[in-house]
């Protein structure tokens, strides 16, 4: 994973920006609007018109890249901070799935009146600059690390991320309706690869394989799993 300068860097420039920000526009006037943990704000490849300035909770941004959809790490937005995403300046739909990873509240500024800002601020723009340069350097330690990872620790991961996602069943069952290609993609590996490591899972009893879908059988093991793994 990245070091913790690389992480606070981040942080503390997104944190500057958001209040440069909310300096510069009329983001009361914004609705502060409320979502819960697991909420799906924004699905790959639809259109994308707002951002949020996040007062509460976070929500968690995972990018997909080529025609099969292989995933890019997560990347965490927190409270006071603006989930600034590759939106900006283009009318293209971005591959990115946008879920709450904690209760929050946010205002969601239109993209077009942060575009007009960034325009008319030599001084935002640039610190904007600084930030996602910075951004940029966190996220390719993350690909890194991400990489050196074996293929438990990258599915386990995965399922935890999901499981962040999914609604239980009115039983409490958590179940994951995904093919076993979706799977792999999410995790980075093989489907062959995922395949194994699915069935030595079910055999330690912490989930069940179903047809079409996963049951995941103790939850709070791969959450552990994922903080483990994150490290710092």
């Amino acid at each position: 994973m990245p070091t913790v300068p690389d992480r606070a860097a981040s942080r503390a420039l997104n944190r500057e920006l958001a209040l440069r920000l909310k300096c510069a526009l009329p983001v009361e006037r914004y609705p502060l609007r409320r979502a819960d943990a697991g909420q799906v704000l924004h699905t790959a490849g639809d259109a994308l018109t707002h951002l949020p300035i996040i007062e509460t909770g976070c929500i968690e941004a995972t990018h997909y890249v080529g025609d099969e959809g292989h995933c890019i790490i997560p990347i965490t937005f927190n409270a006071g901070e603006v989930a600034f995403l590759s939106a900006l300046f283009s009318s293209a739909p971005i591959k990115v799935d946008l879920v709450v990873a904690e209760a929050m509240r946010a205002h969601w500024v239109p993209i077009r009146e942060l575009e007009e800002c960034l325009l008319n601020s030599p001084e935002i723009m640039v610190l904007t600059l600084r930030f996602l340069a910075q951004r940029l350097r966190e996220v390719q330690a993350r690909e890194r690390d991400w990489m050196e990872r074996g293929t438990h620790a990258r599915v386990c991961a995965a399922i935890s991320r999901i499981v962040g996602e999914t609604e239980p069943h009115a039983d409490g069952r958590v179940v994951i309706a995904a093919t076993h290609e979706r799977l792999a993609a999410r995790c980075g590996v093989s489907r062959p690869k995922l395949s194994r490591e699915l069935k030595q899972l079910e055999r330690s009893g912490r989930l069940k394989l179903l047809r079409g879908s996963v049951e995941v059988l103790d939850p709070g093991s791969f959450a552990a799993s994922r903080r483990s793994g994150q490290g710092s």
